[in-house]
């Protein structure tokens, strides 16, 4: 060594403290999505994906088509050769046997290949509303008395008598508890509306959620 100086660094860096010391702790990481999920994940839809059923033909007409909008289909359309090419072993995402197909396979395939089976879920499902930002004014003063509405299938609930007078940006800070049975009621709605004295409240803003996409989703969300 050319001097205990470097002899002293090299040392330091070769005992086991200084490496321990190198060693990032097993943190848990806590990622902040700031906006849809939907769009982040890609809709959730890794193998269930949802088609709109029409009456009648389809115009192009994108408002015009809504409204005859009968149903939804959800399932997953896999086309293939068969008997299957030599070459090829399988042809499902989830590495199971082709010949069971997707859905028609006996319980215990199913539950290998990863696939739910077709009998109704019964959830109970929590829906967590803590704030709103930058609400669209909807008084002449220039504010809002907001309230939330949570929709699922048939059922409806209504925070009407909480509203919160002449804000814009309110907390809360609510959870809404919903009894649901997947496929039937799969569509969440939550509404924002805006409380008013006389005539019908006016609705400020609305979100829909695909519970049973995320249900069957690998990301559980």
């Amino acid at each position: 060594f050319r001097g205990t100086s470097t002899a002293a660094k090299l040392a330091a860096r070769l005992s086991p403290k200084s490496q321990r010391r190198k060693h990032k702790p097993n943190i848990a990481v806590l990622k902040v999505i700031p906006g849809e999920l939907e769009t982040e994940f890609n809709g959730f839809r890794e193998w269930l994906h949802t088609f709109d059923l029409y009456r009648g033909k389809k115009t192009g007409d994108e408002l015009e088509d809504e409204g005859r909008v009968v149903g939804k289909f959800k399932g997953s359309l896999k086309l293939y050769r068969w008997p299957l090419p030599k070459d090829i072993d399988d042809t499902t995402i989830t590495g199971g046997d082709p010949q069971y197909g997707f859905f028609q396979a006996p319980k215990l395939i199913m539950e290998s290949q990863g696939l739910p089976s077709n009998d109704p879920i019964h959830v109970l499902v929590r829906v967590y509303v803590i704030r709103a930002c930058d609400l669209h004014p909807m008084d002449l003063n220039g504010k809002a008395d907001p309230y939330i509405v949570v929709q699922l299938g048939g059922k409806k609930v209504s925070d009407k008598e909480n509203y919160i007078s002449k804000q814009l940006n309110p907390v809360f800070g609510k959870c809404f508890e919903v009894e649901a049975t997947f496929p039937q009621d799969s569509m969440l709605t939550v509404q924002v509306l805006d409380w008013d004295l006389v005539g019908s409240d006016d609705l400020i803003g609305e979100t829909k959620i695909d519970l049973e996409n995320r249900f069957y989703s690998r990301h559980r969300a």
